[in-house]
């Protein structure tokens, strides 16, 4: 146990670092939550998702995992874990019985271990993919809630609540991600509905925990409308936070803002065609060329401040350049060093920022202490060192403020030059901009009215 807290506070840590905004909306209920416990929760990021919703809960967590990557020596390292496989038609396992057999002692383990007051996460969607979806739902969640409280003739007081996992760019260091954790299902409600005979109670149960689940995630239904979503976004929300009064830091307003933009989209999409593929095509031309030039849609909010804002960023830049170059001499190997490995390690996109920081748990220490031991082998200086060992962290996160600071000055810069050079150019990118938000805002109003 004591192995696993410290893991857990490492993890904590480090996904802290990870993400730039690691928000959680309802943590109450996750800390009031009593055992025995299942977090059905969506599975966009492999094994990111359940390092995360680990790190939220106070007591133990037992996981349910594909069989599939049980073995020799990960079965040890994964009992300890309390890390359950369960196995789909196609796994294979080192084991010799079937794959209807092992998921009987699965279901089992789970039985005993929720009986024991236990929390269990699983993940009901079965597989991991990278995208704003909710899969159907396998019947498994429903199965084994049901079933471990038909044992104990529905007196464990056994609940499941919903998880939803929401990044930003579930691939990318310094993303977002927001948690929310929805409304609780207690399975006492199903007592006089249930007969392990009949599969109608199981469904029935599926199809509620898949609505609950649906309230805490963003869904799009394709690529095409997920696409537009995010354009809007990016070029909208801001906006929609100020006309709506809403704290664009708070994650609640933050989440149901987007939902409303999801559902506005679909709207248009399925009852407004020509304005949907309008907005598509003004939005993507855009921003596309926006990324050709390589600018910032935000250079057009800061038009009569460029220069000013040229020139107070140089200045920034310059008197903190001395320290940029200390972080990134000191910084730059244990950084980079997972991103390569992960690539090397999975080709699959889906599986590297779950890797990528893993490795970092191991890489920055060991820099960290190979650099302070060279320093204090060389100039035998305790409290010096003690001093650096404070500020190699320090300036590793000053290195990524001062990237983005040179990010922004170079879309400044690039504006001011294509302001000069092509202001035809500007011109009609400012007009197309504008055709952009007045469409907009039409649609907005029209949405607004429909809900009145």
């Amino acid at each position: 146990m004591l192995f696993y807290s410290l893991l857990k506070f490492i993890f904590t840590v480090t996904l802290r670092l990870f993400f730039r905004r690691f928000q959680v909306h309802g943590l109450e209920k996750l800390r009031k939550a009593k055992g025995p416990l299942i977090l059905a929760v969506n599975h966009p990021n492999t094994f990111m998702d359940p390092l995360i919703v680990a790190t939220l809960i106070p007591r133990r967590v037992a996981f349910i995992a594909n069989g599939s990557i049980f073995n020799r020596l990960t079965r040890p390292i994964f009992k300890y874990f309390h890390v359950i496989p369960v196995y789909r038609k196609k796994d294979t396992s080192d084991v010799l019985l079937s794959p209807a057999e092992l998921n009987k002692m699965t279901f089992q383990r789970c039985y005993d271990y929720l009986k024991a007051k236990g929390t269990v996460l699983i993940f009901p969607e079965g597989t991991s993919e990278i995208e704003r979806r909710l899969r159907e739902l396998k019947t498994g969640t429903a199965r084994i809630s049901l079933g471990t409280e038909y044992d104990n003739n529905f007196q464990l007081g056994l609940q499941i609540l919903p998880i939803g996992l929401n990044y930003s760019d579930p691939t990318r260091f310094r993303s977002d991600v927001f948690i929310n954790v929805g409304h609780p299902i207690a399975l006492a409600d199903f007592k006089e509905k249930y007969n392990p005979e009949s599969f109608e109670t199981v469904e029935e149960l599926t199809d509620l925990i898949q609505q609950r689940m649906a309230e805490t995630v963003i869904i799009t239904e394709d690529e095409e409308e997920d696409t537009l979503v995010k354009q809007v976004e990016i070029l909208y929300k801001n906006q929609l936070f100020e006309e709506l009064v809403l704290d664009s830091k708070a994650q609640k307003d933050e989440f149901g803002l987007i939902k409303q933009i999801v559902t506005a989209v679909r709207y248009f999409e399925h009852h407004r065609p020509a304005l949907f593929r309008s907005m598509q095509v003004k939005m993507s031309n855009y921003l596309d060329t926006l990324h050709k030039l390589r600018l910032s849609d935000e250079i057009f909010t800061q038009t009569q401040h460029l220069s000013r804002n040229l020139r107070s960023t140089t200045i920034l830049l310059i008197l903190g350049l001395p320290v940029y170059l200390f972080g990134l001499c000191f910084n730059y190997l244990p950084y980079i060093l997972p991103s390569k490995i992960a690539r090397l390690i999975s080709s699959d996109i889906s599986y590297r920022a779950p890797i990528m920081m893993t490795l970092g748990i191991f890489t920055f220490p060991l820099f960290y202490g190979l650099q302070l031991g060279a320093f204090q082998a060389i100039f035998q200086q305790p409290w010096l060192t003690i001093g650096l060992a404070i500020c190699l962290p320090l300036s590793g996160f000053f290195v990524l403020w001062y990237w983005g600071r040179a990010t922004r000055l170079r879309h400044v810069w690039q504006a001011i030059r294509l302001f000069r050079r092509k202001p035809t150019l500007m011109q009609t990118l400012s007009s197309e901009r504008t055709a952009i938000f007045q469409s907009l805002n039409e649609a907005k109003e029209l949405y607004l009215k429909l809900g009145e």
